[in-house]
């Protein structure tokens, strides 16, 4: 084996970590595009809707408690939903979990970008100077730009996730490092260390899917978490690795997904090519493979008329990958109904909705959802492209056949909700944590978020709970 090493002393190296980091670095708010603002704006109110929404849920309060016993009982970083504070670190990694719990925020990006980059962000911003709100605009447009580009030299979605890994701890965590890294002012070389750091040691893994354990909502707090504590050491003086990504020995890329890397697209169109204009919103609280089926549901039942009691079989034909993910037929928990498509499609036709009310009780035990999962069988077709939506065709009990594709579901950024979806969405979730002055402080603070004084308000709204 040949050992790429580092050049000497005083020789720049170019490695691709240092390009990323001059980016968020030297990554400024005249530089942002209107409509890359806007849609990060949108995004960050999204993710507080989702976390406020999984404060008082049992990962929720789980990760509360053990923080109460690992964290510091007070601290700079807000707990949201809560009067409760800890350190940055701390409060990333609680605010990244329930920011998760619900399976209500975003995705496009290193899989769920928000629960990873906006809680590393809140977190760690210091200041309410002047240009904080904007600081915190820029860290997030950074964060999420280096979290999906990590994922795509990795190979993409189906390369690397299908190898086991769940890419929203593994390249979530680099995210997390740039946008901590920038909101706390760190140059270029200190940066380069923040995601050397994050990304040798980082991790996640698919094995949740057995039982519906909580451990994937988990693996965005963690790597919140990672992220934060990163751009910390960095700032101290710590170094980090700043080959991570193309070391022969360790490097992240073939480290984790040997073979299929793909490290140009760690830089392509770099500060051109705003991937946060990827990310979309979720309209359902279900994982997003099963959107585009929900969709197809919900335009059968309205346009066709076809009621649940009419349903005598339903196939799904769907990438391998999901599946995997999606195919059981048997969830015992909140998030095994969350990855089944079975169960969304049963209790979506049977309900209505697909809301988070949907994956409570009672309908996780409900007797006619119970019944209908068995009509729904999903297959893997090897043929179909990454990122394909599924093919779902139903047979009705009166011999009618109904095949189904929806392309783009409902929250894509090829087919987005609107602004006044993605408010409502927010207003039906954050009540569930905050007092109602609070929840139209979040909401019009995000919105003003550039402006003077507006981070304290949005800070301090975050702090009212119900």
């Amino acid at each position: 084996m040949t050992t790429r090493m580092a050049p000497s002393a005083g020789v720049r190296a170019p490695t691709l970590s240092g390009t990323l980091a001059a980016f968020v670095a030297g990554l400024r708010w005249d530089a942002l595009p209107d409509a890359v603002v806007a849609h990060a704006k949108l995004l960050l109110l999204d993710t507080l809707g989702a976390g406020l929404a999984g404060v008082h849920t049992d990962e929720g309060r789980a990760v509360r408690e053990a923080a109460q016993w690992f964290g510091a009982a007070d601290g700079p970083a807000g707990i949201w939903g809560t009067r409760g504070r800890s350190t940055p670190a701390t409060a990333a990694l609680v605010n990244g979990t329930t920011a998760h719990a619900q399976e209500l925020d975003d995705f496009g990006g290193c899989d769920h970008s928000g629960a990873v980059v906006i809680p590393a962000v809140l977190a760690s911003v210091e200041h309410d100077d002047p240009d904080a709100g904007r600081r915190v605009l820029e860290a997030l447009v950074a964060g999420y730009d280096v979290a999906l580009r990590v994922l795509e030299a990795s190979g993409g979605y189906r390369a690397h996730n299908g190898r086991g890994w769940h890419s929203t701890g593994t390249c979530g965590s680099f995210g997390a490092a740039a946008a901590a890294a920038r909101i706390l002012g760190l140059d270029a070389a200190r940066t380069t260390w923040a995601l050397g750091l994050a990304g040798s040691f980082t991790g996640g893994t698919w094995a949740f899917l057995a039982d519906g354990a909580m451990s994937k909502r988990y693996h965005p707090g963690r790597a919140a978490e990672t992220g934060v504590l990163a751009a910390a050491l960095a700032r101290a003086g710590f170094t980090g690795p700043t080959w991570i990504f193309e070391a022969d020995w360790g490097g992240f890329l073939e480290t984790y997904t040997p073979g299929r890397t793909r490290p140009a697209a760690l830089t392509d169109g770099l500060g051109r090519d705003f991937k946060v204009l990827r990310s979309g919103v979720k309209p359902y609280a279900s994982c997003r493979g099963a959107h585009a089926t929900l969709d197809a549901v919900f335009d059968l039942a309205r346009v066709e008329r076809v009621g649940a009691e009419d349903v005598a079989a339903v196939r799904i034909r769907c990438t391998e990958q999901d599946r995997m993910m999606l195919g059981s037929g048997r969830p015992e928990t909140r998030l095994a109904a969350q990855m089944s498509l079975p169960y969304s499609v049963a209790v979506a036709w049977i309900a209505g909705r697909a809301g988070l009310t949907e994956y409570e009780e009672p309908w996780l035990s409900d007797g006619g959802v119970r019944a209908f999962m068995p009509r729904v069988t999903v297959s893997g077709d090897p043929a179909l492209p990454e990122g394909s939506e599924a093919h779902m065709t139903v047979e009705t009990r009166d011999g009618r056949r109904f095949d189904r594709h929806v392309p783009f579901a409902r929250g894509a950024p090829e087919n987005p909700l609107s602004l006044e979806e993605v408010i409502a969405k927010y207003e039906e979730l954050a009540p569930r944590a905050l007092v109602p002055h609070a929840v139209r402080d979040v909401r019009e603070a995000v919105f003003a978020l550039e402006s003077p004084g507006s981070l304290r308000r949005l800070q301090d709204a975050l702090g009212r709970p119900r």
